[in-house]
């Protein structure tokens, strides 16, 4: 597993006709996380003693990444339908399209997996099949009688034009969501906010199911779990 933390992340780049590229993550001068991306557009006609043949590579950065951790290959493990047991890999969870990598040991080449369930760090994440069959991942942030899921998801957004903001060194920055919901017995999930009265909502139950602590309107993750390990005290 060592040869993974090794390799350069090839990210694969949408098929264009007559183009293809690369694009690779890494750490700038200031430690940011940023994704440098080159793309060959083959021009018309033979490529041979062409004076042109560097018109068609182009390059764009953009800040930050479509991959849910840095580095973007990390130990990891997965679970598929009806298995008993975890399977140990190298994992890598693109939030921008929803795919899970997994790159196991003597593997020339990652595998796109659509697991169960899966870890990468000390991260557990869940899934559930919409209408389509297609797998959606939530990251388990508490599970006793109520879990508390978060689901991520990755948007990139092109530079503004604005002048003397963050992005203008970039060509585009990706943009991280995180959606919240709760999980009673099973049922449907519902989606919930950080905040004590999104919260009473939700759960449906009187204030006094809630810590006295919990006073303030606005929750931090943390606050938000502790309240439903409260609230599971009385089921």
């Amino acid at each position: 597993m060592n040869r993974l933390r090794l390799l350069v992340v090839l990210l694969a780049m949408p098929p264009l006709v007559g183009s293809y590229g690369q694009c690779v993550v890494s750490l700038d001068e200031q430690h940011r996380v940023i994704t440098v991306c080159q793309t060959y557009t083959e021009p018309n006609g033979l490529l041979i003693n062409r004076t042109d043949r560097q018109q068609g590579l182009s390059r764009t950065v953009y800040l930050g990444s479509e991959y849910i951790t840095y580095p973007v290959w990390q130990q990891g493990s997965i679970k598929e339908a009806g298995a008993p047991n975890y399977i140990s890999c190298g994992l890598a969870y693109n939030l921008l399209t929803n795919q899970v990598f997994c790159q196991f040991p003597g593997d020339s080449v990652p595998h796109v997996v659509s697991p169960e369930a899966f870890t990468i760090n000390d991260m557990h994440f869940v899934s559930r099949l919409n209408k389509k069959a297609d797998r959606s991942y939530y990251r388990v942030l508490y599970a006793g009688k109520t879990r508390l899921l978060a689901q991520y998801k990755c948007t990139l957004r092109p530079v503004s034009n604005e002048p003397y903001v963050l992005e203008e060194s970039f060509d585009g920055t990706y943009r991280r969501q995180i959606s919240f919901y709760i999980q009673q017995d099973n049922a449907s999930l519902k989606p919930v906010k950080l905040s004590r009265k999104s919260l009473l909502g939700v759960l449906n139950v009187p204030s006094t199911r809630l810590p006295d602590s919990l006073s303030k309107n606005k929750l931090t993750i943390a606050e938000l779990v502790n309240a439903l390990a409260y609230y599971d005290g009385f089921r």
